[in-house]
């Protein structure tokens, strides 16, 4: 039985679905759960899925786009207001000062009050922060996570976990890059961003009639994931990060053209296991 599974709690993008949270997954390795990216809506799928908050004692940002990050001060304050006394949050540079501006300033005056009712101030004043970078950002005895860097509009790490001989690899949001097929070379799992999904939103839209060709610079087609997947040598595929609307059979053969391993459309609540 796998030990390093992962729970989707969003695919989608940064215009609001109801079928598609923004970006968020929870990591279930062995007895330990780990929040990757925190997008708007990510709590509510953690409850609907049946997840305990105040388990959760690690989060790890890939990069700082709204759509990563809209939650964060609301699973913050709503898991330790249910009992959670422990976090460290590990993200890319900026990640302290956004977290000092999004959920320790304006929410200063609600975390002193709900502490002088009694509300022990472990898990909130006392939360962990870590910057990393490109190489090794977490080595422990059963866990090791790895990060590269990859091509998005802002600082955008893709990440490596390792776990009792099973590997999972998140692109976080890239186009094609060499750097990723190297992070991601034999993994049991890769999850790859394929916003550039065939979908109406590069149709006839003269709010942003230039959207695809702008888009293609920092997000990936089908082809590109399915061409890093190929390259890698993974043996699961599984794509997120959807516009609303994606053309899911036709994204499916874009991608079987690179890649002839098994391919997974992403879908909020989805869970995926290495095995």
């Amino acid at each position: 039985m796998s030990q390093l599974e992962m729970l989707f709690t969003g695919t989608g993008s940064p215009r609001p679905t109801l079928e598609r949270a923004n970006s968020g997954q929870l990591l279930q390795i062995g007895d330990r759960t780990i929040l990757l990216d925190c997008g708007g809506g990510t709590t509510r799928r953690l409850l609907e899925a049946g997840i305990d908050l105040t388990t959760i004692d690690t989060i790890i940002l890939t990069h700082l786009h709204s759509d990563h990050t809209l939650d964060y001060a609301e699973f913050m304050l709503g898991s330790w207001a249910m009992g959670r006394s422990a976090m460290h949050v590990y993200g890319p540079a900026g990640t302290g000062p956004f977290h000092d501006l999004v959920l320790m300033q304006p929410y200063q005056a609600d975390i002193e009050y709900r502490i002088s009712l009694g509300r022990a101030p472990a898990g909130m004043t006392d939360i962990g922060i870590t910057e990393y970078g490109p190489g090794v950002v977490l080595d422990e005895p059963d866990l090791r996570i790895t990060a590269a860097e990859v091509v998005h509009s802002t600082l955008t790490y893709a990440l490596r976990f390792e776990h009792a001989g099973e590997v999972l690899v998140h692109s976080g949001d890239t186009c094609y890059c060499d750097a990723l097929v190297e992070l991601a070379r034999g993994a049991d799992v890769l999850v790859h961003d394929v916003c550039m999904a065939p979908s109406p939103a590069f149709e006839n839209n003269p709010a942003f009639p230039n959207l695809y060709e702008h888009l293609k610079e920092h997000h990936a087609t089908p082809a590109d994931a399915g061409r890093a997947a190929r390259e890698a040598g993974v043996r699961k595929l599984v794509l997120t990060h959807f516009l609303l609307g994606a053309r899911i059979e036709q994204t499916i053969e874009e991608c079987r053209a690179e890649f002839d391993g098994e391919i997974i459309i992403g879908e909020d609540l989805l869970r995926v296991t290495c095995d």
